[in-house]
Parts: structure tokens; C-alpha cells; sequence
């Protein structure tokens, strides 16, 4: 049986913002019985341990621009359905998520980071994001000495890496090879250049052929709002936001 969601019934979403931990998602739902997911810029976050539960907790990192709650069956409260999206959902504007290779040898300690020019021009040295290479929890084995099946057959580097939708032929018949979870939120709008950045632990470094990615980010939720003036005559209020 296909696992399927449904967004109907779902209202009232609101994000607040935690002073100690990132954010409250919180929404009203009327599929009774039925858990909920969250997805977060197209991937998913989290999912409901009760039926009745109506709030999620995020951390601060992605920040969570594009929201959406769907309602599930307790059967595929873990599933990732993320493919069921609309498309708005699933390829948001403002989120780069290049298609990295993962090939052996990796060196110990050795990153990936994404860099951009906000815009400007002149790319920064400080990175949108960072990760390890091969972290130490991710075998570099297939077929049988990793989590054989984990992934999609092959996606991610951990299930039967390089066969079927990972980097196929990239080490000897599909072993060592895979591709990196790694994606960055470009939130200034407009045209960023884009570096790939592999940087080793004795600080060695190699960039990539930069590209240029067009980004369409949700305004941001105002942080103020403020009266300026109002006319009794015409009853017409005006407002500032920040």
C-alpha cells in the first residue's frame, strides 16, 4: 500500500521564536486519529509521537522559511514523503542543495563547504555551510558491512553506495562511492555566485568552478509593528513594519 498525506483540515500554523532553542511550530488540525509531520524547506524535520499532538520543536539551523504540516497514517509517521510535495515545497527557491560526490580515499577531518557573495560579487570566506567529508559513523563498505538498504539502495552513501541513484563506477563497482547531504539557504534574493570549498584538516584547500544560482526567498516574518498616525475622518491607519 502507497503511504500518502494529506494537507486538508490543517490551519492556524504559527511560528514562534524560542529565546533558548530555536522555534515552536505550532497548528490546529481536524484529522483526528491521524499523526503529523513537519517538513521544513522541503525535507523532512520531524513527525508527531501522539495523535493529539499539535507543535513541533525546530532547532535554529535550517531556518525554517518554508513550513508545511501534513497529516499521516501511525503507519507512515516515519516515512519521508517528501516526493509528495508540491513542488513549491520540495524545490524551494532559496535552498542549494548541489550534488556532491563522496569517493574514497577520504582524509580524516576533511570538509565540504558552500560559499556565496551574499550578491555582492566578491564571495566570502565564511561558509553558508559545512560538512565532514566521511564522518567516522559513516562506513565506507558495501554490500554487507554498512546499513545495507538505507538510503534508496544506494542513496546517501550508506545503502549498496554507487548502484542505482548514487555515483555508479566512482570506486571499484560501486564501493567508497556515494553522494553528500550537504545544502546551504541563500537568503539574500538575487543572482549568488557559488564556491565549492574542500578544505582538509592541515588547512588545505581547493575550490570549485563557481556557478551562479538564482534565489527567490519568502519575505521574512516582521520583527516590529508600529502605529504612525491615524485619521479619525477617514478612519485610516497607517503602520510601520520592521
Amino acid at each position: 500500500m502507497t503511504a500518502t498525506m494529506t494537507t486538508s483540515g490543517i490551519d492556524k500554523l504559527s511560528v514562534e521564536s524560542l529565546a533558548s532553542f530555536g522555534w515552536a511550530i505550532r497548528f490546529r488540525s481536524d484529522n483526528s486519529g491521524m499523526h503529523h509531520q513537519l517538513y521544513v524547506n522541503g525535507r523532512l524535520a520531524d513527525a508527531t509521537d501522539t495523535p493529539e499532538q499539535r507543535c513541533f520543536i525546530c532547532p535554529d539551523s535550517p531556518a525554517p522559511l518554508g513550513i508545511r504540516v501534513v497529516a499521516v497514517s501511525a503507519a507512515d509517521r516515519m516515512a519521508d514523503l517528501a516526493h509528495e510535495l508540491p513542488a513549491q515545497d520540495r524545490c524551494a527557491g532559496w535552498i542549494y542543495r548541489p550534488r556532491v560526490l563522496r569517493s574514497a580515499p577520504a582524509r580524516d577531518g576533511e570538509r565540504l563547504e558552500i560559499l556565496t557573495d551574499h550578491t555582492s560579487g566578491q564571495v566570502s570566506d565564511v561558509p553558508l555551510a559545512s560538512a565532514e567529508v566521511w564522518p567516522a559513523w559513516l562506513p565506507r563498505w558495501a554490500f554487507g558491512q554498512e546499513l545495507f538498504g538505507l538510503g534508496g539502495f544506494g542513496y546517501g552513501g550508506c545503502g549498496a553506495a554507487g548502484l542505482g541513484e548514487a555515483a555508479f563506477g566512482a570506486g571499484p563497482f560501486g564501493i567508497e562511492a556515494g553522494l553528500m547531504d550537504v545544502e546551504a539557504e541563500l537568503l539574500e534574493e538575487g543572482t549568488h555566485q557559488i564556491v565549492l570549498r574542500a578544505r582538509r584538516a592541515d588547512g588545505q584547500q581547493a575550490d570549485s568552478a563557481p556557478v551562479h544560482v538564482n534565489a527567490s526567498p519568502p519575505p521574512l516574518a516582521p520583527s516590529a509593528l508600529e502605529v504612525v498616525s491615524y485619521d479619525q475622518q477617514t478612519h485610516q491607519l497607517e503602520l510601520q513594519i520592521t
